[in-house]
């Protein structure tokens, strides 16, 4: 599938309520290390926020006058404090309303060493099998099995 193409995934809804629902487009990165672990983010456990306690990917709102890959650069540097080279965009997802644009790019020498993580509790590295027991914000855990699958082919 051509990173152009759209795959829509099915809304779960949060099992907590009166949450504002995102109408600007979303973009999220996925960064495999040489174990092909991919990082993600163990999100805060705060009143108030959606999906607490729960892994999601790095990224955030695509703001006006920003490129999908513009606003992954800056929010992978506002959270992680680490600037991605050559993301690349994979896929576009549909979901509850809104788009998000998911980025990857693989390097077979970082470590969590190199993050400075300032958004949520810590990063952490999974293997596709670790990925699949650990709960998930959002869409996260559909986009996880769905980047595994495709790197599976490759």
């Amino acid at each position: 599938m051509r990173p152009s193409e759209k795959v829509l995934l099915k809304s779960k809804k949060s099992p907590q309520k009166h949450f504002m629902k995102k109408i600007r487009p979303q973009c999220g990165l996925i960064i495999e290390n040489a174990e092909r672990e991919i990082l993600l983010q163990l999100r805060d456990d705060k009143p108030g926020l959606e999906y607490p306690n729960c892994w999601g990917t790095f990224g955030g709102q695509i703001e006006e006058g920003e490129t999908p890959q513009e606003a992954l650069i800056r929010e992978v540097r506002e959270e992680l404090n680490y600037d991605v080279e050559s993301p690349e965009l994979y896929r576009v997802y549909s979901f509850d309303g809104y788009d998000i644009y998911m980025f990857s790019t693989v390097n077979k020498k970082i470590t969590l060493n190199d993050f400075d993580v300032r958004e949520g509790q810590r990063a952490g590295f999974f293997s596709r099998e670790a990925a699949a027991k650990i709960p998930c914000a959002f869409n996260c855990r559909e986009i996880v099995e769905d980047y595994f699958r495709r790197r599976a082919v490759k």
